[in-house]
C-alpha cells in the first residue's frame, strides 16, 4: 500500500500560491461556491429587464481577504435602480457620467441610454459634457449621429462683435441657463458642421464650451435645423443613443459562457471566475472534471 502524503506542505504550497499571487496583482481567487443570488435569470428595474452580462449594483459580493468586489457579469455593465418597483430608474455610469438606460436589446445586444442630466434639464437643457467609456465591452454603433454644440459664444471677445448673419440659423434660440446664458449657442448636425469650422467657433476662445454627443440618426433625420434651434434638439437627446456590448478580451470568459457559465468580473475588469449554476465557481468554466488527486 502505498504510503499517503502529509496534508499540511499541500495545503501550505495552496496558501503561498494565492498570497504571491495577490503580491503580483494577479485578480483574488474566488472562493469554490457563490451566493446564487447574485445572477437570477432575469430582473428589473422600472420597465427594463435586466439579465446576464447585466447585474444590479445590489447583486455584487465582497471578496473580504482582498478588500475587493466581483459581481455576476461584465464590470462596466452594472446598473444602478433608482427608486424600486414600477417607478425604479436605471441608470449606468460611463466615464463617470450618468446614463439613464431607455432600453435594453438582448438579441441584438444594444442598449439605449439618455444623458441622466439632459432629462431633467427641461426643453432647453445644456449639454455639459461628451459621451466616454471603456471600449472592453462597450462599443458606438452605426445607428449614431452627433449633435455639436458651441455654447456662449462670442461674449468674451467685445460686446460690440455679434455672430455673423450665417450663423443665426444655427443659433439656439430657446432660454439656456447659466452659465450658457450670456453670449450666443449654436447646434450643428453632422451635415452642417462645416459652417462651425468656417467661423473658427472652436478656436481662439470663441466659444466658452463646446461638446458633441452622439444621438439616434432616424431620430435625428426626422428633424430640421429650424426645429432643433428652437429647443426640438432637446427632444432629439431624449431619444438617446445607441451601443451595442461584445467582449474584445482575451481572457477565459469565452470557455465560461460556452460551457454555459456566467463570468465573474472584479471591479478592475479582472476574470476571477466562472459561475455555474449549481451555485459552484469553475475555473475556467462549468464543465465537469475528472479530478486528478485520488
Amino acid at each position: 500500500m502505498a504510503a499517503r502524503l502529509p496534508r499540511f506542505p499541500v495545503l501550505l504550497f495552496v496558501f503561498l500560491a494565492v498570497h504571491i499571487a495577490a503580491a503580483h496583482g494577479d485578480p483574488a481567487p474566488l472562493p469554490t461556491t457563490y451566493d446564487g443570488s447574485m445572477c437570477p435569470e432575469s430582473s428589473s428595474c422600472g420597465n427594463v429587464s435586466i439579465r446576464y452580462p447585466f447585474y444590479l449594483s445590489s447583486t455584487t459580493r465582497n471578496i473580504t481577504d482582498y478588500n475587493t468586489s466581483y459581481s455576476c457579469g461584465y464590470t462596466d455593465l452594472e446598473i444602478f435602480c433608482q427608486d424600486e418597483g414600477p417607478t425604479g430608474t436605471p441608470v449606468i455610469f460611463l466615464g463617470g457620467d450618468k446614463y439613464t438606460i431607455l432600453n435594453i436589446d438582448y438579441d441584438s445586444k444594444t442598449i439605449i441610454l439618455a444623458d441622466s442630466d439632459v432629462l431633467l434639464g427641461g426643453s432647453c437643457p445644456a449639454v455639459r459634457h461628451g459621451v466616454s467609456f471603456n471600449k472592453m465591452w462597450l462599443h458606438n454603433t452605426s445607428s449614431n449621429d452627433n449633435l455639436t454644440f458651441y455654447f456662449n459664444c462670442y461674449s468674451t471677445r467685445g460686446h460690440d462683435e455679434v455672430p455673423p448673419p450665417d450663423l443665426v440659423t444655427y443659433e439656439i434660440g430657446c432660454n439656456l441657463k447659466s452659465p450658457y446664458a450670456d453670449g450666443a449657442s449654436f447646434v450643428f448636425t453632422p451635415d452642417d458642421h462645416d459652417k462651425a469650422k468656417e467661423h473658427a467657433l472652436d478656436q481662439d476662445g470663441r466659444c466658452k464650451e463646446v461638446v458633441s454627443v452622439p444621438v439616434r440618426s432616424e431620430v435625428l433625420m426626422a428633424r430640421n435645423q429650424s426645429v432643433l434651434v428652437t429647443g426640438g434638439y432637446a427632444e432629439v437627446l431624449w431619444y438617446g443613443f445607441e451601443l451595442e456590448w461584445n467582449r474584445a478580451t482575451t481572457d477565459q470568459c469565452d470557455l465560461c459562457e460556452q460551457g454555459g457559465g456566467k463570468c465573474a468580473y472584479s471591479q478592475k475588469r479582472e476574470f476571477t471566475g466562472c459561475l455555474c449554476s449549481n451555485a459552484k465557481v469553475g475555473h475556467p468554466d462549468c464543465r465537469p472534471r475528472s479530478s486528478l488527486l485520488e
